[in-house]
């Protein structure tokens, strides 16, 4: 039956001429768009590492194919991955049905086949489906209205397409089968009743019915194909590549920057949107506008500037308005835009408000970026223009000339380890770990006390290590997340330097921001040693029996809260607990946005240096968030988030609350005449 589809002639013209010359109109728009958005973003810097194919295509299949962080949120995510799942499903019908339009009724033999029986079934399965979760998108934008949506138009005619897509397959096939020449679509259930509802028609209307069911669903088809590179669907042609391309570095590296090779002239970061790579602007294309990155967002939350999903759509409208500019006359190559980012088409509180804590990244379901560009603005910001906060400068200043954000002096470093019997690496006896405090553990008295509790466990456990004393300085986390790079990569080198010195192997560091740089970042500068934070080695060392903890706590409830660093960004969720688990009588609730969900303290991206002057405190609405636990008390594995939690406690008037970190609760819970190697 499928010929009289095309059967008969219009205006002088058959019918599969005109399908002809509407295919190749299509096909030809579609392609000048794509070719015109794939040149802006090939606009874009190189430099993208390439590698490690085995990984991205399995990480393609699980995360693009099997939609696995679409199901962080079940309705929506089974909703969307019925849909997606049903394209994928249709794609063969539609090529069939394009194959009968060109050839005026030949059909793929692959249908006449028993896989082809099951494809069928499959694919009128789907068809119900994907209707149903249409139906369920509707449903959600007309009237559940979840925050993080914003109602378009656009969505209503995604959806009206799909819809349509739908309903003309099942209209033809149940015409088919009405007609009574069902051939293997004798196996489609859904078509066949609609076929029983086309029943006694006359052979004229059911060819009809056939006839414009075939040619509204391929024109809208085609339609649908072009109208996607101009909507926020665009993510239809760009997601497969984008999760397939995504970087495979560990997720709190940031790259790092040539400054030996500098041009003159040369601007510092990135001034204009050209200055991304080209992986960076297919980020841009790829956004769904679906909002899960604004949901845990701690600067969403507390009605900063930034939100997250508007930074990615403000770049990408930048990125189009700027195409002509861009790209110019065919043949040319691509040219640098007039507007630059950094306070013009991004504002700097946009660009400043960002604590890096990466739940944007983390929720994403096709791995777009966002920490790496903020911070590629930022340098230019600090390297180029010389224009940042002032507190940064401070915390600069203290960094570059005393070793650390606080501005103390650096021959006091080791002072907090003062009547503890700790070892200095300067000493020249042998170790298996060189203890890196950190700032905060050398400095500030909650950090202290850590540093502390960490070295007396240690020495309980019978764990040999050493400290660098006044020869440690930051790592600079602070100053690169600011965007200071030149500072960064010079505290890096000296660090590293120091560190090879000795021939350290392995480092432990009771701060999950010196972890992260330690581990993912100084390998670029020579750097390469085994790091562990404090929680890993502890839990390891109850785990082996060489810590028992027997002394109960000095409270009995509390919650726990997860660094970003710790958590989030290397995937460390278990070692705390498992230490909180260890203390006699203690009872740990987890809160309701903990481990992967968990909001932002807000200290991470140097903002612990910063003022915090538009919304809500960040760190006051995290101080609320882990109170919904039922507990007072709060536990925590870093010390920038005892600082900002411990403060938010009492900012709030919560008097009797406290804030304990974890290996201190540790070391108060040994025993009390545990003060030396366990044999």
């Amino acid at each position: 039956m499928s010929h009289f589809a095309t059967a008969g002639t219009f205006l002088g013209l058959s019918g599969t001429l005109w399908f002809v010359l509407a295919t190749l109109v299509a096909v030809g728009a579609v392609a000048w768009s794509l070719n015109r958005k794939l040149r802006l973003v090939l606009a874009g810097k190189g430099g993208v590492a390439l590698d490690r194919w085995g990984e991205r295509v399995k990480g393609l299949l699980v995360y693009a194919i099997g939609q696995k962080r679409m199901f962080a949120e079940p309705l929506a995510g089974v909703m969307h991955a019925l849909i997606f799942w049903g394209f994928l499903v249709f794609s063969v019908r539609s090529i069939s049905m394009v194959v009968e339009g060109f050839t005026a009724g030949w059909e793929l033999p692959f249908l006449h086949t028993p896989a082809g029986f099951a494809y069928l079934l499959t694919k009128d399965i789907f068809a119900v489906l994907v209707l149903a979760g249409v139906a369920v998108a509707a449903w959600r934008r007309a009237v559940t209205k979840p925050a993080r949506l914003e109602l378009s138009f656009d969505a209503w005619v995604i959806l009206g397409f799909i819809a349509t897509l739908m309903v003309t397959d099942l209209l033809a096939d149940g015409a088919r089968i009405a007609f009574g020449s069902p051939g293997p679509w004798a196996w489609t259930p859904v078509s066949a009743l609609v076929g029983g509802w086309l029943a006694g028609s006359a052979g004229e209307t059911l060819r009809t019915v056939y006839a414009s069911s075939w040619w509204v669903h391929l024109l809208a088809l085609y339609a649908f194909a072009n109208y996607l590179p101009y909507s926020k669907h665009f993510h239809v042609y760009t997601s497969l590549p984008n999760v397939l391309l995504r970087p495979l570095e560990s997720a709190g590296r940031l790259a790092k920057m040539d400054l030996e090779n500098i041009e003159d002239g040369a601007t510092f970061g990135a001034a204009k949107v050209t200055d991304f790579t080209w992986k960076q602007l297919l980020d841009l294309y790829t956004c769904t506008e679906c909002g899960r990155c604004t949901v845990v967002c701690p600067t969403t939350l507390t009605g900063k500037a930034l939100k997250p999903k508007d930074l990615t759509i403000d770049l990408r409208d930048h990125l189009n308005a700027s195409s002509h500019e861009i790209l110019g006359d065919p043949g040319e190559k691509p040219r640098v835009p007039s507007r630059e980012l950094p306070g013009d088409v991004i504002s700097a509180d946009v660009i400043w408000d960002c604590t890096t804590c990466r739940w944007c990244e983390e929720a994403c379901p096709l791995f777009i970026s966002y920490v790496d560009k903020i911070v590629e603005m930022r340098r230019n910001f600090v390297l180029d223009k010389a224009d940042f906060p002032e507190e940064a400068n401070i915390a600069f200043r203290g960094m570059e000339v005393n070793g650390n954000p606080w501005q103390l002096p650096q021959e006091t470093r080791g002072d907090w380890a003062q009547g503890l019997n700790v070892p200095l690496a300067a000493e020249g006896g042998d170790f298996e770990y060189l203890f890196w405090v950190g700032c905060a553990g050398s400095y500030e008295d909650a950090g202290k006390r850590t540093s502390q509790a960490l070295a007396k466990l240690l020495k309980a456990a019978g764990v040999s290590f050493a400290i660098l004393g006044p020869e440690e300085t930051c790592t600079g986390d602070s100053a690169r997340r600011l965007g200071n790079e030149y500072l960064f990569q010079m505290l890096a080198q000296a660090n590293v330097e120091t560190l090879n010195n000795y021939k350290v192997k392995k480092i432990v560091t009771n701060c999950p921001h010196c972890f992260n740089t330690l581990a993912h970042e100084y390998p670029d500068f020579g750097g390469h040693f085994e790091v562990v934070h404090g929680t890993q080695l502890v839990a390891s060392l109850l785990a082996q029996g060489r810590l028992s903890l027997t002394q109960g706590p000095k409270v009995r409830q509390l919650t726990f809260h997860d660094p970003c660093y710790l958590g989030r960004t290397n995937r460390e969720f278990e070692a705390p607990r498992r230490i909180l688990a260890a203390v006699p009588g203690l009872e740990v609730k987890e809160a309701p946005l903990s481990r992967q969900r968990g909001m932002c303290c807000g200290a991470g991206g140097g903002r612990m240096w910063l003022e915090e002057k538009r919304g809500e405190r960040i760190n006051q609405r995290r101080v609320k968030q882990l109170g919904e636990s039922g507990c007072t008390h709060v536990a925590v594995a870093c010390p920038f988030c005892y600082v900002m939690i411990s403060n938010g406690q009492q900012e709030l008037g919560q008097e009797e609350a406290k804030t304990f970190d974890v290996l201190e609760l540790a070391a108060q819970a040994l025993a009390s005449d545990r003060d030396g190697a366990k044999t």
